[in-house]
């Protein structure tokens, strides 16, 4: 009787690939934002290192951000 292969967590073929998202066209990834003794994940712009911010000036969370698409 043969023990069967258990797979790895960190086997990268196991793993899916990674979604991009993005804002106005141009790709965002998450940053975390410290500011006013706050945290939280906001989206920056991936080719300048801009903040992805509304209409208004004010940043956007990362989970806003990438729903907006």
């Amino acid at each position: 009787m043969s023990k069967a292969k258990i797979a790895s967590k960190n086997n990268p073929e196991g793993r899916g690939q990674a979604k991009e998202y993005f804002h106005d066209g141009k790709k965002i990834k998450p940053v975390k934002l410290i500011a006013n003794r706050q945290s939280f994940f906001a989206a920056e712009y991936d080719e300048s290192g801009d903040i992805v911010v509304d209409l208004n000036g004010k940043v956007l969370p990362w989970n806003s951000a990438k729903n907006l698409g």
